[in-house]
């Protein structure tokens, strides 16, 4: 057996900063808590290569004494707790004092400060936990930290990072929400020398949603404002129909401190429940006010997760404040914040921000224009019924390979009816049927699209109108990142501006042109996507399915559900979804007779 030994602190240190320091977003969300603890008022961001290579961070907060440089990069030095008491009444963002030693460990950092009790600033350079050089420099009053060549000395960390432009969308998604909490900052990021925004920092959280989020957003966003003796909740939540594929813009923070907790995400979507679509995330950005002692931050290193002393408490009173807001809303359909069009002319006049003109309605879904006669051209289609306002449409042809008819395949079966709007029954010679119409119209769709991105056959419409529409700068680095995907799908799409691109050509799918709202479910499901998208290729290809597929609760006739059960047919697997849902139940007549007691 080996001995037991004690490590050399150079391990030490490379094994405690792997805790702090996962990627470059680690770094980030550090350095920018130590800016927010310094009282700063402006905060400047400079990325290069998704931050593997480059990060600035730059406040012009009280910056640090000289006295202090000693204590910059030793591990468990901090200045916001003297004893393990302090935890539970922390007015601060840090306190672990394991940050900037975790950080020095693992790359090449050089710090640059000066506070208002020195007559000269202080410059000190460490590679690998190593000291290089120090000396004291002219600088004005702040601190700014420069970190190079993350996990140079950490070769097998450095390879589990992601593409930069991967690495680069998650900085850009935290720098977002840090500064959507902390709107009394001038937040301003700048990536490979371009700026990608520049928040107004007044103090007003409509103005940063509106320099984040864009116009539309922001014009959908309700004031949120709840008390109670124990919490007080204040924020913008957003208007039922303004919804994601994903929960990426639940913004929770706890005493200004952004936080991750699924039971409050699942409070606000509960909140929702009924007013918007089933997997669809509603958009809640606000701030809790809660005393130390009624949580936890010091669950993990990286102080995202905290735990309550009564989770249930919590839910509850998160579930009543948003339901509350929806439920006054409702009985003001037109409600739109007094302060909204002065805070946002604000945000605009003081950072002169550029607002493209569009003479049309960028919300108005018709704008698409599509004529019958374009869609009747094309021989792979025809135009079936008008139903609900919207038309089912199948290919004429769906040519499926002979192996694929097989005695296990779905038989010739006769339509009886509709039952619910949502399931077909159905006969043959000897068996009854119930088809849930949702999860066989997916089948349908998700072997078609698959087939049709493979080779590339995807048929486009050209709009009338082009379809304008403003991103988050997270997510018009996601559509960067991802050009080729949306030109596989059939659109056609030229940036238009700062953060907005135009919408030339959409895809058609089975007869049907797909709206703006297609583009961004699909930008959702890429935001989820953990791997390259040739990987999550289906996953892709199963949202579009499903998004476009019929509904449970739409009504069809004898025409469109016998259609839908021929097309289902001459699928590949009939049987199931393509999430695994089973698409049809079956009974023989032998079955039923028993049911029945007409035999035993």
């Amino acid at each position: 057996m080996d001995r037991i030994v004690l490590l050399d602190n150079e391990t030490i240190n490379k094994i405690a900063a792997g805790e702090v320091v996962e990627r470059p977003a680690s770094i980030v969300k550090e350095l920018i808590e130590n800016s927010i603890d310094a009282l700063s008022s402006t905060i400047n961001i400079e990325l290069k290569n998704g931050g593997k290579n480059y990060i600035s961070v730059s406040d012009n907060g009280r910056g640090i004494s000289n006295e202090d440089i000693d204590l910059v990069f030793a591990r468990h030095a901090t200045s916001k707790i003297l004893k393990a008491e302090d935890i539970y009444s922390l007015d601060t963002m840090g306190f672990r004092g394991e940050a900037m030693s975790s950080i020095s460990a693992i790359s090449d950092i050089e710090l640059f400060t000066n506070s208002i009790t020195d007559k000269s600033g202080s410059y000190l350079h460490v590679k690998g936990g190593i000291e290089i050089e120090r000396k004291e420099i002219g600088f004005p009053i702040g601190t700014t930290v420069i970190v190079r060549n993350l996990f140079f000395n950490a070769p097998a960390r450095l390879k589990f990072l992601k593409s930069d432009t991967t690495e680069q969308g998650y900085i850009v998604d935290l720098i977002e929400k840090i500064a959507l909490i902390n709107n009394s900052i001038s937040f301003k990021l700048t990536i490979d020398d371009k700026i990608i925004f520049h928040t107004p920092g007044n103090g007003d959280l409509l103005s940063a949603i509106y320099c984040l989020y864009g116009k539309n957003k922001s014009k959908s966003m309700i004031p949120i404002s709840y008390e109670n003796h124990i919490i007080k909740i204040n924020g913008y939540i957003g208007k039922p129909e303004l919804t994601k594929g994903n929960g990426t813009e639940i913004v929770f923070a706890v005493n200004k401190r952004l936080i991750k907790n699924k039971m409050l995400v699942e409070a606000a979507r509960q909140a929702y429940k009924s007013l918007i679509m089933v997997n669809r995330y509603p958009i809640c950005i606000f701030n809790i006010d809660l005393s130390p002692e009624k949580f936890d931050v010091n669950v993990h290193p990286s102080k995202a997760e905290i735990k309550f002393d009564d989770d249930k408490a919590m839910f509850n009173t998160v579930y009543t404040a948003i339901k509350s807001c929806l439920n006054y809303q409702s009985s003001f359909q037109n409600f739109e914040p007094e302060d909204a069009k002065i805070s946002i002319d604000a945000v605009k006049q003081e950072h002169q921000i550029n607002e493209v003109q569009i003479p049309f309605d960028l919300n108005t879904v018709s704008s698409l224009n599509v004529h019958e006669k374009d869609i009747k051209s094309n021989d792979n289609y025809h135009v079936n019924h008008e139903m609900n306002n919207r038309k089912i449409e199948y290919p004429h042809t769906y040519e499926t390979p002979a192996s694929n008819y097989s005695e296990a395949g779905l038989p010739d079966l006769k339509v009886i009816g509709q039952i619910f709007n949502t399931y077909i029954l159905a006969q043959s010679v000897s068996d009854f049927y119930m088809i849930d119409q949702h999860a066989a119209h997916e089948r349908i769709m998700f072997e078609y699209l698959l087939d049709k991105y493979k080779n590339q056959n995807i048929h486009i419409q050209e709009l009338l109108l082009p379809i304008i529409i403003d991103l988050t700068p997270k997510d018009f680095n996601k559509y960067i990142d991802n050009i080729s995907v949306f030109n596989n799908l059939g659109f056609h799409i030229e940036s238009f501006g700062e953060n907005t691109i135009r919408i030339s050509s959409v895809p058609i799918i089975m007869g049907e042109p797909c709206s703006g709202s297609v583009f961004n479910d699909i930008l959702d499901t890429l935001a989820e996507a953990k791997n390259s998208i040739e990987a999550n290729k289906e996953k892709l290809i199963i949202s579009l399915a499903c998004k476009n597929a019929v509904k449970a609760g739409d009504i069809l006739n004898i025409e469109e559900c016998t259609e839908l059960l021929l097309k289902l047919k001459q699928t590949n697997t009939p049987y199931t979804c393509p999430h695994g849902r089973p698409t049809v139940l079956k009974m023989t007549q032998l079955e039923l007779e028993k049911k029945f007691k007409r035999v035993l």
